[in-house]
């Protein structure tokens, strides 16, 4: 009867499973989706474009959904009560979703330094470029499937498990879920592109709790790009942003400027919001704006 007791003891003091996901699991996560990629993207591209005819802009539009939304699900059905939980609405002030395309395109021309590191590229935008073909379909891939479907997990689970894996040292999961988000790019120029958008979305989600904003800023950047590439020949816009601006001075100056911006906006984020104690819970499932809570 001692050994009963004690027994019960220790197992009602053990501490909880941790959330999904922690930081070894996070690398897990990409696996899982590089896999679920393949297994779910090759069947779609051999029977549908290959065998029924679907032409390839739709057959990437429907690799793009199939790959996200079973990644999701897996997910979900594996990891049970350790889900996180995904916040939706969270705080955001009125004066942030005014400024978020100023905040977004400041980003993006600081980000363009990039392009004087010179990286290898793995990829030569030929899959864009088929997007293009078809402009609604692009339009719908990489500004409403991409911002919605990756959003949903890099920041709605990944980083949100990370955040309460980690209340304390906040930047530890703001940063892994950024190189998770780069890595899965698979390109070097637009995978260091997209770990500085990762950051700057991870660090307004942190401050906020917003899925929505993050999605709404990943929509603005999209849209930017989808842009410039419908109105260049051939669907590809260009990498040189000295040339698009003329002069290398006005290209600097104008680099400059919204380096300025960007300092300027971020830190009236900071000074306007604040995020959640490290000690509450931000997946609580009796609040309205959360998606597919823990145990549901």
């Amino acid at each position: 009867m001692e050994s009963i007791v004690i027994e019960a003891h220790v197992a009602a003091s053990s501490p909880p499973a941790p959330v999904y996901p922690t930081i070894k699991e996070s690398w897990g996560f990409l696996g899982w989706y590089l896999l679920l990629s393949l297994l779910i993207g090759l069947p779609i591209f051999l029977v549908g474009e290959k065998l029924l005819g679907v032409p390839r802009p739709i057959a990437l539009l429907l690799i793009g959904i199939g790959t996200n939304c079973a990644v999701l699900g897996f997910l979900r059905w594996k990891q049970g009560l350790r889900w996180p939980g995904i916040n939706l609405h969270g705080q955001v002030p009125g004066w942030l979703l005014l400024a978020l395309p100023v905040l977004v395109l400041s980003a993006d021309m600081v980000l363009t330094l990039i392009q004087f590191l010179h990286l290898p590229k793995f990829s030569s935008g030929e899959t864009y470029r088929e997007l293009m073909k078809v402009p609604v379909v692009g339009f719908l891939m990489l500004c409403v499937v991409a911002p919605v479907l990756e959003e949903l997990l890099l920041r709605g689970v990944v980083l949100q498990g990370l955040l309460r894996n980690f209340p304390n040292r906040p930047w530890i999961a703001i940063g892994q879920s950024a190189l998770i988000f780069g890595i899965m790019h698979m390109n070097p120029p637009q995978s260091l592109a997209t770990f500085g958008l990762g950051l700057l979305m991870g660090w307004l989600y942190y401050r906020t709790r917003s899925l929505w904003l993050c999605m709404g800023a990943h929509f603005i950047n999209n849209f930017f790009a989808f842009n410039a590439m419908l109105h260049q020949k051939g669907g590809k816009a260009t990498d040189d942003a000295v040339a698009a601006f003329g002069h290398p001075w006005a290209y600097a100056a104008v680099v400059a400027l919204s380096a300025l911006v960007l300092l300027g906006l971020l830190w009236q984020v900071h000074r306007t919001t604040s995020p959640p104690s490290a000690h509450s819970s931000s997946t609580d499932p009796t609040e309205p704006d959360v998606l597919l809570p823990a145990g549901i």
